[in-house]
């Protein structure tokens, strides 16, 4: 059986989709000016679309450059904050829609 998840996906040299939250900390921890945008798909999954230019970043990554622990601990609490908000905020609205639908139904049965 093959994985279809890819960590990340390079849309343009200022445009990237990561979905994977520890490589998106450590991209922080290497330059904390990093613009990113969380976003839930249809399946409920969390990516992360990054804009800006990375790839000097992953070449630091990858190269085996060291970085403080601290910060990369902190920057993986933020994104794994923001990724729960995320899906929190969208659950809660999704049970209040299916709410208000049984109350139109219960109502329009009467």
């Amino acid at each position: 059986m093959s994985n279809k998840h890819s960590a990340i996906i390079i849309k343009s040299q200022t445009l990237s989709i990561i979905e994977d939250t520890y490589l998106l900390a450590a991209l922080l921890t290497f330059d904390p000016s990093i613009s990113y945008y969380p976003k839930k798909d249809s399946t409920g999954n969390v990516s992360f679309e990054v804009k800006g230019k990375i790839s000097d970043k992953m070449e630091l990554l990858y190269a085996g450059e060291t970085a403080p622990l601290k910060t990369y601990i902190a920057n993986l609490k933020s994104l794994r904050s923001a990724i729960f908000a995320l899906k929190n905020s969208r659950d809660k609205k999704s049970e209040r829609n299916d709410r208000s639908q049984f109350r139109e139904k219960a109502i329009a049965s009467e």
